[in-house]
């Protein structure tokens, strides 16, 4: 969960998985401490049937459980649910949970799209790509994307091309970077498709002078660029990577697999702490 959380209650073995932000609680504080920081990503989809007997069988919560069962039957409330589950233990007290409904109440009151591009930002932060491109997808549908005005769809393409660009490769982010720019007209947006031009060896000059890049600006980003990729080959994974090239090219082909693997492991590292 990202920190130590002491735990007064029933701490299970069958841990409780949130699907969309691959997250695993074991307890009712782990639970809280969920909902306290995950607070776009609260809707009515949260409380599923699965999670309500989770708390009941597995945390041995059944007054809560059935509290909550009640509610979600009659229709109640999104914010008197979360209520329920705060209350349910110690871990936060009374001014840090209605310090946190007041935020939760300007969440409940955001347009539907608003919301949904937050979850997509929380999912981008933890470098859950796909799943951020899939929210993403959903907020410019022709339904929703109707409703945005121009800087804000520009600006959730823009966010779109920083996950396609992690997941997919350059060649679609750049194509959503310059469709950002023609809704938002932000220079962040203009600057990251110029980057992005540079980088997949397209004419970085012509693209630059079709969008009126003046010399100075140009120059930076060329400067920004050189440095960037200085800072690259001097680093220790561009090393580790030169080293299996020499393996490869000398035969030494046990030390490339083992260097191989050891390469490979580092970065399965961050995912598998992402699903933790």
């Amino acid at each position: 969960m990202g920190r130590l959380i002491l735990c007064s209650g029933v701490r299970t073995e069958r841990p409780y998985v949130f699907p969309q932000a691959g997250v695993r609680i074991y307890s009712i504080e782990e639970l809280c401490y969920y909902l306290y920081h995950h607070v776009y990503l609260i809707d009515e989809n949260l409380f599923t049937d699965s999670l309500l007997d989770w708390i009941g069988m597995e945390l041995k919560l059944t007054e809560c459980a059935d509290k909550l069962k009640i509610l979600k039957a009659k229709g109640g409330d999104l914010k008197t649910m979360v209520t329920v589950v705060l209350c349910s233990c110690d871990y936060y007290g009374e001014k840090e949970i209605m310090s946190f409904l007041r935020v939760l109440d300007g969440v409940i009151g955001m347009p539907r799209w608003k919301r949904n591009f937050y979850k997509a930002n929380e999912l981008l932060n933890k470098r859950q790509y796909t799943e951020a491109i899939s929210e993403y997808d959903r907020i410019i549908n022709p339904e929703e994307g109707n409703s945005l005005t121009p800087i804000d769809y520009g600006d959730v393409l823009h966010n779109m091309a920083v996950a396609t660009a992690q997941s997919k490769g350059l060649k679609e982010a750049m194509e959503l970077f310059c469709r950002a720019f023609e809704h938002n007209h932000r220079e962040e947006s203009l600057h990251q498709f110029l980057y992005a031009v540079l980088l997949s060896g397209n004419d970085f000059e012509e693209k630059a002078e079709e969008y009126q890049v003046d010399e100075a600006t140009k120059n930076a980003m060329l400067r920004s660029m050189a440095q960037i990729r200085e800072e690259a080959e001097a680093s220790d994974a561009m090393i580790e990577i030169q080293r299996l090239k020499q393996c490869k090219t000398e035969g030494r082909i046990a030390e490339f697999y083992r260097i191989a693997d050891e390469i490979i492991e580092k970065w399965k590292l961050p995912v598998r702490q992402v699903f933790q």
